[in-house]
């Protein structure tokens, strides 16, 4: 299990080489989810309390590859009307992504009901 620690820093400085260094995690991850065809022992395989071995090849492989594809492709800085220029980071890009539109905020504000 090398993955990515064998692969040096200025091979994850090419575009070729960011794109390997996903695959190589992804295939790690589909290797670790491989090793049964049972859905009960695959929901275990994917629950980090269970199966530590899953939240490391996330946390260690993963993560990082898709930071370095995120930081490849985000430009320095943008305008912010507030406060000018704003320096643009990876993490800033998951935040935007996660934040839930219109509609998930309305669904929050919504009574929930439940039917047994």
């Amino acid at each position: 299990k090398g993955g990515l620690t064998q692969l040096s820093s200025s091979f994850l400085l090419t575009p070729s080489g960011l794109v390997k260094a996903v695959n190589t995690a992804v295939d790690l991850i589909v290797a670790h989810f491989g090793t049964s065809r049972d859905p009960d022992v695959k929901a275990k395989l994917g629950n980090s309390w269970v199966s530590p071995n899953v939240g490391h090849l996330i946390l260690k492989y993963l993560c990082p590859a898709l930071h370095e594809v995120l930081q490849d492709g985000l430009k320095a800085y943008v305008l912010d009307l507030i406060i000018g220029q704003r320096r643009c980071r990876p993490w800033s890009l998951a935040e935007a992504s996660t934040q839930p539109g219109e509609e998930a905020k309305k669904s929050h504000t919504r009574p929930n009901h439940i039917i047994v």
